[in-house]
Order: structure tokens, then C-alpha cells, then sequence
């Protein structure tokens, strides 16, 4: 239920953006719903463990137009350029694309995550935390709460709060990083959208050949 911004603004804009595209072109677009990423992820690196959820619920819609006006109209200029006959292929040729794309954000982005989860936990975890549980808490940030959970329910509540504290601000140290990585490629992608998109998709349909019809010879 939570998530029903980022979903609702997805839908809305998937289609307002592709009737912009046709009356502003699919550069325009492109580029906004790029420029909206930029933002959504530059505004996630300001987050902090009290931001509240009004402020994430405008960033999710922020972030879902982004998606709504970037994937819609992009996808339309790539089939409005390839030929009927080859429908098939470029339909498949843009969802691996996309499929490669997105897992290739995965590892990249998750990788300077947890590179900076696990430092940050290290440098801030109390030196009381035993060794097993300062091992499960560099996992996950839900490994690190439950950690934290299960020292404070062991009674140690004071050390419980600062494993909980140091979770969360390794976490927000991970967050911003990936934002940060998210956003200069978001950025790049607007860079590379405005100079080599074309304001409107370009048929290439072929063109059918007419051949004059010769005489035929009774003999």
C-alpha cells in the first residue's frame, strides 16, 4: 500500500507520456523523465532515518513519472524504427536490452551498497558486540536490526540502541552512495538522450518497388 505512489504515477504517466511525445516530440520527453530521475535520486541522498513518509510518498511519484516519461516513449522510438516485418526482433532485441540494463543497475549500484554498508558497520559498531552476531549484522540491514533486536531483548538495551543506530546510518551510508552512482548515470543517460535521440521516431518501413509491366509475346 505504501508503494502505491510510485506504481499509480508509473501507470498515469506511461500513457501521458506517450501523448506528449507526439505533440513535443520524443526527445522532450525522454530527456524530462531522465531529468526527473536525476532529481528522485539526488533528493534520496538527503534522507535520514526520521524523514518522514509524506516526503517519500512525492519522492516515489517523482521517481515513478521519471520511469513513466523515460520507458514508454523511448520504447516507441525504438519500434517506430524498425520495420513491420522485423517487429518481433526489435521488440525482443529492446526487452533484453532493458533485462540487461536492469541487472546490470543491480550489481553495479548493489555492489557500492554493500561496500559501503559494511564499512560504515564496522567503523561504528560497538566493540561489545560479539564476533558471531557483528558477523550475521554485516549481511543485511535486516540481519543488523535483528541483531540489534536480539541484544536488546538479552538485556542489553543501551548496546542494542547503538547496534540499531549503527545499522541505520550504515544503511543511509550505502543509500546515498547507490543514489549517487544512480544519478550520474541518470544523467548521463539525458546527456546522451538529448544529443542522439531524434525528436521523432523515423519510419524505415521499406518501400515498395514498383515494376512496370513488360508486354508478353503471344508467341
Amino acid at each position: 500500500m505504501r508503494q502505491l505512489p510510485v506504481a499509480s504515477s508509473i501507470a498515469v504517466t506511461s500513457v501521458l507520456g506517450t501523448k506528449l511525445a507526439v505533440r513535443y516530440g520524443t526527445k522532450l520527453v525522454v530527456v524530462t523523465g531522465l531529468l526527473f530521475l536525476v532529481g528522485f535520486f539526488a533528493w534520496g541522498t538527503t534522507f535520514s532515518a526520521g524523514t518522514s513518509y509524506l516526503e517519500i510518498a512525492i519522492l516515489m511519484v517523482v521517481g515513478g513519472t521519471g520511469t513513466g516519461f523515460t520507458s514508454a516513449p523511448a520504447t516507441e522510438a525504438i519500434m517506430g524504427v524498425v520495420p513491420k516485418a522485423k517487429a518481433g526482433v526489435g521488440s525482443a532485441v529492446n526487452d533484453a536490452s532493458r533485462l540487461v540494463g536492469a541487472t546490470l543497475g543491480v550489481a553495479v549500484i548493489g555492489s557500492v551498497y554493500n561496500s559501503l554498508f559494511s564499512n560504515r558497520l564496522t567503523a561504528s559498531l560497538p566493540a561489545a558486540v560479539p564476533a558471531p552476531a557483528a558477523h550475521a549484522a554485516h549481511s543485511s540491514i535486516g540481519a543488523a536490526l535483528e541483531v540489534a533486536h536480539r541484544t536488546a531483548l538479552a538485556g542489553h538495551t543501551a548496546l542494542g540502541a547503538q547496534v540499531h543506530d549503527a545499522a541505520s546510518s550504515a544503511f543511509l551510508s550505502g543509500w546515498s552512495g547507490g543514489c549517487l552512482v544512480a544519478a550520474g548515470v541518470s544523467a548521463a543517460g539525458a546527456i546522451m538522450a538529448a544529443l542522439l535521440l531524434p525528436a521523432q521516431p523515423l519510419g524505415t518501413e521499406p518501400q515498395l518497388v514498383q515494376v512496370a509491366a513488360q508486354p508478353v509475346s503471344a508467341d
